[in-house]
């Protein structure tokens, strides 16, 4: 048992993982179950807890907020450093979710899953700094909510559709490609994985589903799996070599997009 809500675990270059947590960023020991804080916001997270993220080929650790209380506009996306210094990126996002990364870096993909809207964005991976913000595709209500994401190697999104039973997988100009029907109406999120990166893991969630939801749905809250026709494109570590595993918590500052 943890001692706190965790919603983000990456491995380390040098060895172990870290964590995102409701209060900041953590050192994790797989083993024990010990939470050692490396870096947060000044202000903490009154309210918000850190949801989703991953890391950029550079190493850096990209992760948001979400609202404990469902209150839009006030979810923030951060970035994490390989040094430990945190930047807030960018604020006022609905339900900041699902991200990744065209398969050469020069794009960056986010969820607002409260707006139902997955934007892109010009990125610098030397500086780490996403620019010229747009929308890629909105869904409607009855598509469900766009949650977490992957990207392949062709550089198509696969996004878990909260409330819509389905797996997406949209073009990189935002056309819908394909769609995948699910035995559960909440996918959370999804990643490549396998020796090739051809097999999808899907997360899904029972929260919330009533009981007949979960009589019908009983596979609710499980880990699927589906064998895909293109692989994944690789995900990035968090690539702190220089930090020992006990490093001081960082400092954040303010980076503007």
């Amino acid at each position: 048992m943890l001692p706190e809500l965790v919603s983000v675990v990456v491995p380390r270059r040098s060895g172990g993982y870290i964590a995102a947590t409701q209060t900041g960023f953590c050192h994790l020991d797989i083993d024990t179950g010990t939470l050692v804080p490396f870096a947060s916001p000044n202000s903490g997270l009154p309210n918000r807890r850190f949801n989703d993220g991953k890391c950029d080929a550079m190493g850096r650790l990209w992760a948001g907020t979400l609202a404990l209380d469902g209150t839009p506009g006030h979810d923030t996306l951060y970035r994490l450093d390989p040094d430990g210094t945190l930047h807030e990126i960018e604020t006022g996002f609905h339900v900041c979710n699902g991200m990744g990364w065209s398969p050469d870096s020069t794009r960056f993909y986010l969820t607002d899953s409260g707006s139902r809207t997955i934007f892109v964005y010009d990125f610098d991976l030397t500086h780490g700094r996403p620019s010229n913000k747009r929308v890629l595709k909105t869904f409607d209500a009855t598509d469900g909510k766009p949650d977490g994401l992957a990207v392949d190697a062709d550089g198509y999104l696969w996004c878990a559709m909260w409330d819509g039973n389905a797996l997406k997988r949209l073009t990189p100009d935002g056309r819908l490609d394909r769609t995948i029907a699910l035995p559960v109406p909440r996918p959370t999120s999804c990643a490549f994985g396998g020796d090739d990166l051809k097999t999808l893991y899907i997360t899904t969630a029972r929260a919330g589903l009533s009981e007949a939801q979960l009589d019908a749905a009983p596979l609710s809250g499980s880990v699927l799996s589906l064998t895909t026709d293109v692989a994944g494109a690789p995900v990035g570590q968090y690539g702190d070599q220089e930090r020992g595993a006990h490093g001081g918590a960082g400092d954040v500052s303010s980076s503007g997009t």
